[in-house]
C-alpha cells in the first residue's frame, strides 16, 4: 500500500479549522492520543535511507491498539508519499523487546493528540504533537504501482478549500523533533 500524504502548519485558530472542514463536507470521526516508539537498524541508519520503523500506541477512550509501521522513503518532492506496512500486534513491550534483541535501538518517542475528519475517500487530522506544534495532515491510501498524481492533486485541492496554501512540511515529526 501507498500512502500518499501532505502535511502542513495548522493556523493557529483550530476552531475555525474544524468549522470550514465540516463546511467543506468533511465528518468528524473520533479523536486519539498516539504514542509512538521509533527504532533504528543495525545494519543501515534509517535517518540516511528514509525509513522508518515504529511501535505505535493508540488510546482511544477505554480502547488501546498497537501497530508496528514500516516506512520506505519518500517518493517525491512535494510530499510524503511513500510505502507502508503496518500490522497490528498485542504487546508493545514484548515486541520493543525483540527488536531490541535484534539490536535495533529506540532513537525516540513521538507523543500527539490527534483528531480525525474522513471526506470521500481522504483522511485528515488535526495533530497536536508535544514539543513540536500543530499540524493537519491529508493522506489518501493507494495500492502500490497507481499513479499518485491524482491522489496529490485531491489532497491539494482539499488544502485549498480549507483555505491552506503553504506551509507544507515534508519532515517527519522525528526529524521535526531533530533527534533522528
Amino acid at each position: 500500500m501507498i500512502e500518499v500524504e501532505v502535511k502542513a502548519h495548522a493556523p493557529q485558530d483550530q476552531g475555525a479549522l474544524e468549522e470550514k472542514l465540516v463546511k467543506i463536507g468533511a465528518r468528524r470521526v473520533g479523536e486519539e492520543f498516539q504514542e509512538d516508539l521509533y527504532f533504528n537498524a543495525p545494519h543501515r541508519d534509517f535517518a540516511q535511507t528514509d525509513e522508518a520503523l515504529r511501535i505505535r500506541k493508540v488510546i482511544s477512550g477505554a480502547s488501546e491498539k498497537i501497530f508496528i509501521t514500516y516506512k520506505g522513503a519518500k517518493m517525491d518532492e512535494v510530499s510524503k508519499t511513500r510505502k507502508e506496512i503496518e500490522v497490528g500486534v498485542e504487546d508493545a513491550h514484548k515486541v520493543a523487546d525483540i527488536f531490541q534483541n535484534l539490536s535495533f535501538r529506540p532513537v525516540a518517542t513521538v507523543r500527539k493528540n490527534r483528531i480525525i475528519y474522513t471526506m470521500n475517500d481522504l483522511i485528515i487530522t488535526l495533530d497536536g504533537v508535544q514539543g513540536v506544534g500543530n499540524f493537519v495532515e491529508i493522506e489518501k491510501e493507494i495500492e502500490e504501482g497507481a499513479n499518485t498524481t491524482e491522489a496529490l492533486d485531491e489532497i491539494f485541492a482539499t488544502y485549498s478549500m480549507m483555505g491552506i496554501e503553504d506551509g507544507f512540511e515534508r519532515r517527519s515529526y522525528l526529524e521535526l523533533m531533530d533527534i533522528h
